[in-house]
């Protein structure tokens, strides 16, 4: 079965107790090939300066490494009110050996149309993060579930964000993002979440965008900055708005024209932070209101 094939570390009983695991979403949901910042700017490039933490934003959240055959340890102890405490971000790098190591072994936690999906990306680096997005979604749910990692079903939201079908109270809000080689899964017990995830990219021509999505005080901000650091400040801006989006639900296609103060408009989210990810990437977190 699917347990044993990811490695002898992979007890899921152990990461069950005392944690909730929710739903989620495979990947960017405007961008299909997992490169992010959606398909308006897939063909091009960013800054290699790690982009710095927005002006009000709380403290970056640190992701739990995890590689096939690992234990998946349970979240930090959840305070007085759940709907208080962060996400739990799991970070998976395909560079990793041991995750190169086990990838074929992880293509039996796929369900039939999981694999047929997968097999319609035409890159091999897409068709591997799906399969690594999906395969640790079903083992990190299976902890939260107590169950197989091919039990769990989805449902997929008017703009395509997944989630549990038949959900009990238990279960967990969950959101998927990949860009080049990371994979980033947050959940929440109670609050619908969003996760976006951005490799930097040399040469980004990233201003028309940004005229398009960011309200005019972010982007007077940003055009203030020196030259050198715009690139990687927009991916900053752009990782907090996909993630709002995603959290709310609406995914790229609510990038329609943003109101003066820059809120989706289903409103901000009650928390968002930025992400500690490796080098030449840059990540941010948010989390709607519980429901």
């Amino acid at each position: 079965m699917a347990r044993a094939a990811v490695g002898p570390g992979w007890e899921p009983h152990q990461g069950a107790a005392g944690i909730g695991v929710g739903s989620g979403s495979s990947g960017g949901l405007g961008g299909g090939s997992g490169e992010g910042v959606s398909t308006a700017i897939a063909s091009s490039g960013g800054g290699a300066a790690p982009a710095a933490s927005a002006p009000g934003l709380a403290g970056a959240l640190q992701p739990q490494p995890w590689w096939p055959g690992q234990r998946l340890d349970a979240p930090p102890p959840l305070p007085p009110d759940p709907a208080l405490g962060p996400p739990w971000l799991l970070l998976v790098d395909r560079r990793d050996p041991r995750v190169q190591a086990a990838m074929a072994d992880l293509e039996c936690l796929l369900n039939p149309c999981e694999r047929e999906r997968r097999d319609r990306f035409r890159q091999d680096a897409d068709r591997q993060r799906y399969q690594l997005g999906r395969a640790l979604l079903r083992l990190v749910l299976a902890a939260w579930l107590d169950c197989d990692p091919e039990s769990p079903a989805f449902r997929y939201g008017p703009q395509g964000k997944p989630e549990l079908v038949g959900p009990g109270p238990a279960s967990p809000h969950f959101n998927l993002a990949h860009s080049g080689d990371l994979v980033l899964l947050g959940l929440h017990p109670r609050c619908p979440v969003g996760v976006d995830v951005e490799r930097h990219r040399p040469q980004l021509e990233w201003e028309p965008l940004a005229r398009r999505v960011l309200p005019a005080p972010e982007l007077q901000a940003l055009e203030r900055l020196p030259a050198a650091q715009r690139s990687a400040a927009f991916l900053a801006a752009w990782c907090r708005l996909e993630a709002r989006l995603k959290a709310s639900g609406e995914g790229l296609t609510g990038l329609r024209p943003l109101p003066a103060h820059g809120l989706p408009a289903r409103g901000l989210p009650a928390r968002l932070w930025p992400v500690a990810v490796p080098s030449g990437y840059t990540a941010a977190v948010a989390l709607e209101s519980a429901p």
